[in-house]
């Protein structure tokens, strides 16, 4: 947006200065045309008609250079009424000036100068008995106001006294001839009547003859007068006529005025509409920008405490994972408690450390919980690695199971590779605590498969267990076994014998049990 008001900003002021330099020569013209205009016009006032026309014909010349019609509108009229006050053939000349005048401010849109050229041209036109012309003008000048505007009082005819008394001489003789007709036509008997005729033709003959001798009386300094006085009449009425045109004018320039008040208040009306309607926009425009900053920040907020939820959930679901299987954690978070259930084949494992109270005595505790971490640890991956499921842990005792909570998920063939893996995994570690000169683990681990019932207890720190005779028997399985051996009992034999090969161990007492036949099985 910036590089756009730069751009701009250089193209306007280089073209105001490169008008400003250009405009010089425009504004010395102008302003010798307004001075040529001014003094034509009082010249014209002052009836100096020849200077005026003089200067006004230059201000023409220079309208016309300038291309300025409405200049040339104003040059024109003035120059036609200097030349209308010359009189004479000059007149011709004016009404082609004033018609040129009226044709460029009607371009222009000129009213007052339309108004000002068709009046005057209007009372040339009736000076030169020029009818037609007469009734143009004043229908335009009708157009013009909107109203009808009257014609200029037509020039009365000088007619002297002597004409006058002339043309009643002549109705008197007519009236003479009428009346002598009457007598010899009349059959009237009785002379009074004819007596009564002749007295009226008399009296007509006597009024005949002091009006002739009136006219013969009459000299030429009172025909002088009467001429004056008709002229002074004559000028009354074209007064007249201006003072109505006039009133016309100022009628048609007060309805102009009332017109463009009332489109100022609308314009003002519909301004203030506007300037309103941009508030409103703009409260609601904040508004809503308001509005969308909180919900952006809330939604913000918002994402923020669902990641933080998330996080923490996650957290709950590893930490659950981590002590419960898959299918009991998804129980328990539905129904808020897992149902205890049988499995009749599960394998369990147990593991223990050989020797473990004498290994501990040489370490110190963060050491001995040291390496029993880094070796319960290898255990766990070997279990994910082999699907079972890890039970628990007491003292140097680890625990595992194949079978649950899916039957077909971890068969024996796995709990024993897993077997095999966890003696392998402390054979390395003792090779390397050997090169130490640290002391090492060696375990024994003992697989019995069989019955078991497995569930939750507890309601703080619950922990998933099993129980039955098979964990007893597989823990005598490990306490049975030796150090870096996997000991398994006669069912776990039953369903491995043909993927691994065992050696038979025979009968062996255990407590509680009496004799139970045992196999080694090979690495």
């Amino acid at each position: 947006m910036k590089p756009i008001l730069i751009v701009f900003s250089l193209l306007f002021y280089s073209s105001f200065f490169f008008a400003q330099s250009s405009g010089d020569d425009l504004a010395d013209k102008k302003t010798q045309l307004n001075q040529y205009l001014s003094q034509a016009e009082q010249l014209t006032a002052q009836g100096n008609y020849v200077q005026a026309a003089e200067l006004s014909s230059k201000a023409v010349d220079i309208a016309t250079q300038l291309y300025d019609f409405t200049y040339l509108a104003t040059a024109l009229n003035v120059h036609g009424k200097a030349l209308n006050g010359m009189g004479g053939k000059q007149k011709v000349k004016a009404v082609a000036e004033l018609e040129k005048s009226l044709q460029f401010a009607k371009s222009k849109k000129m009213a007052d100068l339309q108004r000002e050229n068709l009046e005057i041209l209007a009372i040339i036109a009736r000076e030169r008995g020029k009818d037609r012309d007469l009734k143009e003008y004043t229908d335009q000048l009708s157009a013009l106001n909107g109203v009808a505007v009257p014609l200029p009082p037509k020039a009365p005819t000088v007619v002297l006294e002597k004409g006058v008394l002339k043309e009643e001489n002549a109705k008197l003789y007519e009236q003479v001839a009428i009346l002598s007709s009457e007598l010899s036509n009349s059959h009237m008997t009785k002379s009074q009547s004819v007596q009564s005729l002749d007295r009226e033709r008399r009296k007509l003959v006597d009024i005949i003859s002091s009006q002739q001798e009136a006219i013969q009386d009459m000299n030429e300094k009172q025909a002088k007068a009467a001429l004056l006085l008709l002229q002074q009449k004559k000028m009354v009425d074209s007064l007249s006529f201006l003072k109505a045109v006039d009133s016309i004018q100022l009628a048609s320039k007060q309805a102009d005025l009332d017109k463009k008040e009332a489109e100022l208040g609308l314009k003002k009306s519909e301004r203030n509409l506007i300037l309103l309607f941009a508030v409103l926009i703009l409260l609601i425009t904040v508004g809503l920008y308001n509005r969308f900053v909180d919900i952006k920040r809330n939604h913000a907020v918002l994402e923020e405490k669902n990641k933080i939820i998330q996080e923490e959930r996650q957290r709950s679901e590893t930490l659950l994972l981590n002590i419960l299987p898959a299918s009991i954690a998804e129980e328990l978070k539905k129904h808020g408690q897992a149902h205890t259930r049988r499995y009749d084949s599960v394998s369990v494992l147990f593991a223990d450390f050989k020797n473990f109270t004498n290994i501990a005595e040489r370490l110190t505790p963060e050491e001995l919980v040291s390496e029993l971490d880094l070796c319960f640890k290898a255990f766990d991956k070997i279990v994910g690695k082999y699907d079972l499921e890890k039970i628990k842990t007491i003292g140097d005792a680890y625990m595992c199971a194949g079978g649950l909570p899916d039957p077909f998920q971890a068969p024996p063939v796995k709990v024993i590779q897993a077997a095999f893996d966890m003696q392998n995994y402390l054979e390395v570690l003792k090779g390397q605590r050997i090169a130490e000169g640290r002391p090492y683990f060696e375990a024994r681990i003992g697989i019995h498969t069989g019955p078991i019932i497995a569930g939750v207890v507890g309601e703080k720190k619950f922990a998933y267990d099993i129980w039955g005779d098979t964990v007893n028997v597989a823990a005598r399985m490990e306490s049975s076994s030796d150090a870096g051996k996997v000991n398994i009992s006669a069912s776990t034999y039953q369903l491995v014998k043909d993927q691994f090969k065992c050696e038979y161990r025979g009968k062996i007492s255990v407590k509680n049990k009496g004799e139970v036949e045992m196999y080694w099985v090979e690495n």
